[in-house]
C-alpha cells in the first residue's frame, strides 16, 4: 500500500508521515528535497529539481516491496514547485510521475502555523498553493484526503482512515 502525503510548504506532511510510519509500522520514504538543500544550500534552480526527483523515486523503487510505504512529498510536489517556480517542468519528472498508484492521498492544508525555515521560501502564498494541489489532484483523476486542523485531530482521522483499509 502506497500513502503519499502532499501538499503545500509548512503544511505538516513531515509530521503526519512520520506518525504513519512510527503507527502503522510503515516505511517511510522523506522528502528527499530537504535533505538535498541541507546538504548544497538553498539557492538551487530548475535542474536541482530533476536531481531531486531522481533520487526521491530511486528512494521509493528501492522499497516498492514494502507492505506499506508513507512518501513524505514526492513527484507531484516537485512538478506543482517546477511549474509554478520556472513555468514548466523537465519531461522525466512527468514521465514518472504517472508511474505509481497510491492507494491513499492525503493532502495537507495550511491550517497548520507557518514554521518559519531557512529552507522554505513561500509564507503568504499557500492557501494558492494548495488550490493548485488539489486541481493537479483532481485532473489526473486522484481521489484525496484533506487534513486539516491540528497535529491531533490529523493523527485521529488518519488512524480510521488506516484502520478502515486494513481491516
Amino acid at each position: 500500500m502506497n500513502i503519499l502525503v502532499t501538499g503545500p510548504e509548512s503544511t505538516g506532511k513531515s509530521t503526519i508521515s512520520q506518525f504513519i510510519a512510527e503507527e502503522f509500522g510503515a516505511t517511510l520514504i522523506p522528502e528527499y528535497a530537504r535533505a538535498y538543500l541541507e546538504e548544497h544550500g538553498s539557492d538551487y534552480n530548475q535542474q536541482d529539481l530533476l536531481h531531486i526527483a531522481n533520487r526521491h523515486y530511486t528512494l521509493y523503487k528501492e522499497a516498492s516491496a514494502s507492505k506499506l510505504i508513507v512518501l513524505d512529498s514526492f513527484l507531484l510536489n516537485i512538478k506543482i514547485w517546477s511549474e509554478y517556480k520556472y513555468g514548466s517542468c523537465d519531461p522525466w519528472i512527468l514521465d514518472k510521475y504517472n508511474d505509481i498508484t497510491f492507494d491513499m492521498v492525503l493532502l495537507c492544508t495550511p491550517a497548520v502555523g507557518w514554521v518559519t525555515d531557512p529552507l522554505r521560501e513561500n509564507p503568504n502564498n499557500r492557501d494558492e498553493l494548495l488550490d493548485i494541489f488539489k486541481s493537479e489532484l483532481e485532473a489526473i483523476h486522484l481521489e484525496y484526503v484533506v487534513l486539516e486542523s491540528d497535529r491531533k485531530l490529523r493523527e485521529k482521522q488518519v488512524q480510521v482512515l488506516l484502520s478502515e483499509i486494513q481491516s
